[in-house]
This record gives structure tokens, C-alpha cells and sequence, in this order.
């Protein structure tokens, strides 16, 4: 059985706008961040910023685990039961190596949430790296099927303006990620205009005695 739950247009409630208590930032734990150029700070705009770091949960790369250690043990059990001769050996790598590169996949993904955009590191041999801007997420799916949820974690999906989709796969406290996005992107709503919602209103009311001085029939 698998859970979906939807966010449309920011408009599923969110546990304030604050950093979560459940949800940290983790700017150590994964090394230094080199596949990713931080905006700096220029005129009135604030610099960018790590907000959460995290990538897979590398449990999920247990599968592919045992299947590698399947693949190099049931040639040597079968060589030493004098089942099959040492030739059984060659279908170890056939079985071991696709194992291998599925956990170097799952440890070498990566997903960072900054003030600003949200950014998904891939690939073994050479780097993907794929980025969307808050301010042009239309939609989150958090989806858990019934073990993720008992263990605690899940998948996070982006639906960006322009249909893509970016996708968390299988991380930790995925309720805690995409109330974290969803709060950093009304954050960055509530910042797009310099000033408060009173200062506002008093330049609107200016406005409007000028019109009245300058047109009183109005």
C-alpha cells in the first residue's frame, strides 16, 4: 500500500517558516559542496544560503548489497561443494557489479534545499546536476509506501511551472523535507516585496489625497 499526499500552490498548511525542530541542516556530515555555486550576497538581495543537506537513505542500497554478496558467495559455496567447477566463478562479476554501481548510485546522490532553489546531485563515473528555483515550484507529492512509513522515510516530489518534476528519493523524515520546502518558498514569497504590508497601505494613502488634491471629484 502506498500513501500520497499533495501540496498545491503552497496552499497545504506548513509548520511556520522558521527552520523545522525536526529537520536540520546538515552542511558537514556530506564534505564540502563543490558541485554547487552558492549566489552571493549583491545589492538588497540576501546571499543564498543551505537551508537542509541530505541524500538517500543508504538502507535502501541494502538490497543491492545482498545481492552482491549472493553473487560472490554462491559460486564459491557451489565450487566447494564440487557442484560446479571453479568456471562457476565468471558469473560472479555478471551478478556483484550491477550490485555494486546500484549502492555507489544511492551514496553518491545528493539533494540540498538553499534559501533559494532546490539542487540534486547524481552520477558514479561523472556528475548530474539538476536545479529548480522555489519561486517556480507549483506543487509537492510526498509518497510512502507502507514500510517507508513504519521505517521513516519517502519520497519527495517537485513539480515545477514548467512540468518538470524533481524528485527526493527515499529520504529521511519526508513530511519534515516538504514542510521545510514549502516554508522556505512562502518565505521567499513574503520577501519578494521590500516592506511591510503597512508602510503599503500609508503610500496607498497618500496616494489616494494626492489624486482627491489634484481631482476632487474623485
Amino acid at each position: 500500500m502506498t500513501d500520497r499526499s499533495r501540496s498545491n500552490n503552497g496552499r497545504q498548511p506548513v509548520s511556520g517558516t522558521g527552520p523545522s525542530h525536526d529537520l536540520q541542516p546538515s552542511t558537514e556530515a556530506h564534505g564540502s559542496l563543490e558541485w554547487l555555486a552558492l549566489i552571493r550576497e549583491g545589492g538588497s538581495a540576501p546571499g543564498e544560503t543551505i537551508v537542509w543537506r541530505d541524500g538517500p537513505r543508504m538502507q535502501t542500497a541494502y538490497p543491492w548489497g545482498a545481492l552482491a554478496l549472493v553473487g560472490v558467495l554462491v559460486p564459491l559455496v557451489t565450487i566447494a561443494l564440487d557442484i560446479f567447477s571453479a568456471l562457476a566463478l565468471v558469473w560472479a562479476p555478471v551478478v556483484s557489479i550491477p550490485a555494486v554501481w546500484g549502492v555507489l548510485r544511492i551514496a553518491r546522490t545528493e539533494y540540498v534545499l538553499t534559501s533559494r532553489r532546490v539542487a540534486i546531485r547524481r552520477g558514479v563515473l561523472g556528475i548530474s546536476v539538476e536545479t529548480v528555483d522555489l519561486e517556480r515550484v507549483q506543487n509537492t507529492t510526498l509518497t510512502q509506501h507502507s514500510v517507508a512509513r513504519i521505517v521513516g522515510y519517502g519520497t519527495v516530489t517537485i513539480e515545477a511551472a514548467s512540468g518538470e518534476t524533481f524528485t527526493l528519493r527515499n529520504v529521511e523524515k519526508p513530511d519534515a523535507v516538504r514542510n521545510r520546502l514549502e516554508a522556505q518558498r512562502e518565505l521567499g514569497r513574503s520577501t519578494d516585496v521590500p516592506g511591510a504590508i503597512e508602510q503599503w497601505e500609508a503610500v496607498l494613502e497618500e496616494i489616494r489625497g494626492l489624486r482627491r488634491t489634484i481631482d476632487p471629484s474623485t
